[in-house]
């Protein structure tokens, strides 16, 4: 953790390029990638796609994200020190994703259009001000820095218990302090949720 991104590549599987549905999911995929990529300064240097009527309706979509770090700003995802601060940076958390990681592994079937809210929702501009900040803590406050990790498949749920995991400790979570983005949302949406651009991070504590 703690590399400057600075390329992306990606290896695309479609439907059959005759199907007026594949056609649209390949602009919309393309489009995607390139609109992101470009809001946040990274370019698409290579790839390959390949079409094969298996991917009708559920295209295959791995882009792949080339940073460089020196050696000595390497950063571990862990959560270890007795009474340091576990901190929540980035967007707020939405119901947004919530089962996306699963969600990405079923079947699509008749029901599917119905699981929306299973569908992260991307906010590159966020990202980036989020990419930035990461890497000033790495390089300028490496001193106070424990650990860092990105809230990927399973949100705070699998973010948090890896950090502690990893450190072979336990940690506590306020869930009233975690940023929201919707009303009402219940212990189990925050935990389980997706939403896109958050990490956590390990502080040390103030002596």
């Amino acid at each position: 953790m703690g590399a400057r991104p600075v390329a992306l590549l990606d290896s695309l599987r479609f439907g059959q390029i005759d199907n007026a549905k594949t056609r649209h999911i390949v602009e919309r995929v393309t489009a995607g990638i390139a609109g992101y990529g470009n809001c946040i300064g990274i370019p698409t240097v290579g790839g390959e796609v390949a079409f094969d009527e298996s991917y009708a309706g559920n295209p295959l979509v791995n882009v792949m994200c080339v940073g460089l770090i020196e050696h000595k700003h390497i950063q571990k995802g862990q959560a270890k020190g007795v009474g340091n601060t576990i901190m929540y940076v980035g967007a707020k958390t939405g119901r947004d994703g919530i089962h996306g990681a699963s969600f990405a592994s079923q079947e699509f079937g008749s029901g599917s259009e119905t699981q929306r809210s299973a569908v992260q929702v991307g906010d590159p501009f966020m990202e980036k001000l989020l990419l930035e900040a990461c890497l000033e803590v790495i390089h300028n406050h490496s001193d106070i820095l424990v650990g860092i990790q990105d809230m990927g498949a399973a949100g705070l749920v699998s973010s948090t218990s890896e950090m502690a995991s990893k450190a072979g400790s336990g940690l506590k979570l306020n869930l009233d302090l975690v940023p929201q983005r919707e009303t009402n949302m219940t212990p189990y949406e925050m935990m389980l949720s997706e939403s896109q651009e958050r990490m956590v991070l390990c502080i040390k504590k103030r002596s």
